[in-house]
């Protein structure tokens, strides 16, 4: 009679959530890293001391269809479900708990719907361990009371990738700015603190980061803009364009 194989989830958060991804290859279910690791996994300068930044969760997107497999997939690994929440959420995402390290996993389904809303229900691409590069700069650029993990993780992006396809894809953010009025004006607000931050960068880091950002923003200022565009910005900030998650604090670790 074989033996049953044991897992023991990693005490290492990036160990743990690779660990994850790659049981979930095993079983021909897709998941793919989003978050602080995602950027750590993708860019060297968020490892450097100056730049780093703690990475205690695990952030995932896989998707809807899956959410059954997903589900067996994380228990099956020794993860304790937030039951309540996952049976409410209608399959758009589930949370669960690594109690010994005292980890939270948030895995999205499809949809990644924070401040603004983006379906990823076509990104999760074979060869990769996180959602494609553009993807997880637009999930960080999307925060409107951005803060400081987003500034590091957003520097890291743009000291290590071109804005070019493949890397940091300008044109993909043009293009999903110019039919989205509120997305548009989160992005440029948080591309101009950005560059207010990155002020403070040393050279030549400084003119790199500056340098690619000021691309993205020119290729976002000339991409023509769709009529809903146009209507919604006459508009403008008088109504909100964006959502606000509700505060979730763990009451699980308290």
């Amino acid at each position: 009679m074989p033996m049953e194989r044991v897992v023991t989830v990693p005490k290492n958060a990036m160990d743990a959530a690779l660990q994850i991804v790659e049981e979930g290859e095993g079983r021909h279910v897709m998941l793919r890293l989003l978050g602080g690791l995602a950027f750590k996994l993708t860019c060297p300068t968020a490892s450097v001391e100056k730049y780093r930044r703690e990475n205690k969760d695990i952030d995932l997107v896989g998707r809807k269809s899956d959410s059954g497999k997903v589900s067996r997939l994380m228990e099956e690994l020794g993860y304790k479900p937030r039951e309540m929440f996952n049976r409410l959420s209608m399959g758009q995402r589930l949370i669960y708990y690594d109690m010994a390290n005292r980890r939270r996993v948030d895995i999205f389904l499809d949809q990644f719907a924070m401040c603004h809303k983006f379906d990823f229900s076509d990104r999760l691409l074979p060869g990769l361990k996180t959602l494609p590069f553009t993807d997880l700069v637009m999930t960080k650029l999307q925060v409107v009371e951005i803060t400081e993990k987003e500034f590091l993780d957003l520097i890291a992006a743009f000291a290590d990738h071109e804005v070019t396809k493949g890397e940091i894809d300008g044109e993909l953010i043009a293009e999903a700015c110019a039919k989205d009025w509120g997305l548009y004006k989160t992005f440029s607000r948080n591309l101009d603190a950005l560059s207010k931050r990155a002020q403070g960068l040393d050279e030549p880091l400084r003119d790199r980061v500056l340098s690619r950002i000021d691309t993205v923003n020119t290729l976002m200022e000339n991409e023509p803009k769709t009529l809903g565009w146009r209507v919604r910005a006459r508009i403008g900030e008088k109504a909100r364009w964006y959502e606000l998650p509700d505060s979730d604090s763990d009451a699980v670790f308290s």
